[in-house]
């Protein structure tokens, strides 16, 4: 965990004091970060829907059909809202898609999966969801404003899909079989290493020399940011019924701070730039959305010049 020295502290709020808005004068280089950084965000959105997608016509019933599709709504929305931060700043919205189609853009590790069953859902959603959460939290003090706000929106909505994924996990842990519950246990299993390495490597000794860092678009360092999620996280599934195996993540009352199983940095960095096991999915239906909406695209297009 990092602890900030006083004279760190005092530069740390230094660098998130000058805020800025689409017509502030920027840094050199702060345009096309702030561009970055919300298209980055834009592209999760929309690719991260997509294992969501399959199970609307196989959830178990209407309310969860209903509540699927509201997640999904919602989520391509935020997609939007992010979009339209990046391209006031000059980075058309089309491009954001197919740099990622191009492979010129690539996914955070935990896009590159899908779900194998109904049970995997809720707790993979809840460690996602929650994960958002915290960074927007963070993100909510950075210094590009209209990317803040946004967020802010976005943030609110989070909240609604991080009830309904521990309303999932709950039903599963009370009402389920035996069968369904081991799929729940295994689910968080599976999916809490993933997200420990969504944050990023642990902190280097340079990681305030960061471009992101030192613009105050990135506010928290990564260890900074994934202490806080487990500390948030991990009663909640313990609440739930989900045992925590000491070796993937156990607070150390002396220190405390929490300790937790290190991620596979070697495969994680694989995955990224080479692909996952979905990626290749992900980015085909990409593509054929661009390819069988292009024609309705550049009529809507024209329409609002």
């Amino acid at each position: 965990m990092t602890v900030l020295a006083p004279d760190e502290v005092d530069e740390s709020e230094q660098r998130l004091a000058r805020k800025y808005e689409l017509w502030s004068e920027m840094p050199e280089g702060y345009r096309e970060a702030a561009a970055r950084i919300a298209s980055f965000q834009a592209l999760a959105e929309v690719v991260g829907v997509l294992p969501f997608t399959e199970w609307i016509d196989r959830a178990p019933d209407y309310a969860r059909k209903q509540m699927l599709i509201a997640k999904v709504q919602d989520e391509v929305g935020h997609g939007h809202v992010t979009a339209r931060v990046a391209e006031d700043l000059g980075l058309p919205r089309e491009q954001i898609l197919t740099d990622f189609v191009e492979g010129r853009t690539n996914l955070l590790n935990i896009f590159h999966y899908g779900f194998d069953s109904w049970e995997e859902l809720g707790p993979a959603a809840l460690l996602m969801n929650s994960s958002a959460i915290v960074q927007f939290q963070a993100l909510h003090h950075g210094t590009y404003l209209p990317y803040t706000r946004a967020l802010r929106k976005i943030e609110k909505e989070e909240s609604f899909h991080y009830h309904h994924a521990m309303d999932m996990t709950h039903q599963t842990m009370v009402y389920g079989t035996a069968e369904q519950r081991q799929r729940a246990q295994e689910a968080f299993e599976t999916w809490l290493p993933r997200l420990l390495a969504y944050f990023g490597p642990p902190d280097s000794d340079t990681y305030r020399s960061n471009p992101m860092y030192k613009f105050g678009l990135k506010v928290r360092s990564n260890d900074e940011l994934r202490q806080q999620w487990l500390t948030k996280i991990i009663p909640v599934f313990k609440e739930l019924g989900i045992h925590v195996d000491p070796q993937l993540a156990r607070f150390d009352d002396e220190r405390q701070e929490w300790d937790y199983a290190s991620p596979d940095w070697v495969e994680t960095k694989r995955i990224i730039k080479e692909g996952g096991p979905r990626y290749e999915q992900w980015r085909s239906h990409i593509a054929a959305s661009l390819e069988r909406n292009a024609t309705y695209r550049d009529v809507a297009l024209k329409a609002a010049v």
